[in-house]
């Protein structure tokens, strides 16, 4: 076998390993979020679910926590990236928490000013 070729298949996982890393750095993705409530949860969750005045989530963990809760008991099968993309979602759109810079995609003040 050519020497070269020994060393495609490590390299193509290399690059697969690290094009998927770059991705999880730009953090969870509101939208997908969205769309998998609406195909999961929407049907029975209103948006008075969410709006509660006593609401037991009191932090953005929290409502991952609750993500994370429903996803077992509802054998959702989804996938970590899946609850946080959730999570960022209903925090985004109903909560407000303080975002962990692992989950929101972090802007600086020069790309929110559109400026360089």
């Amino acid at each position: 076998m050519n020497p070269l070729h020994r060393l495609a298949l490590p390299a193509a996982l290399a690059v697969a390993f690290a094009a998927f890393a770059s991705l999880q750095a730009l953090g969870a993705d509101p939208e997908r979020g969205h769309a998998l409530y609406e195909e999961r949860c929407g049907g029975c969750h209103t948006q008075s679910v969410h709006g509660r005045a006593k609401r037991v989530a009191r932090d953005f963990d929290a409502v991952r926590g609750w993500v994370r809760r429903w996803n077992e008991t509802l054998m959702l099968r989804w996938s970590d990236v899946d609850i946080e993309d959730v999570t960022t979602w209903l925090n985004a759109t109903y909560y407000g928490y303080p975002c962990p810079p692992s989950a929101c995609k972090v802007l600086s003040m020069a790309a929110r000013s559109g400026t360089k």
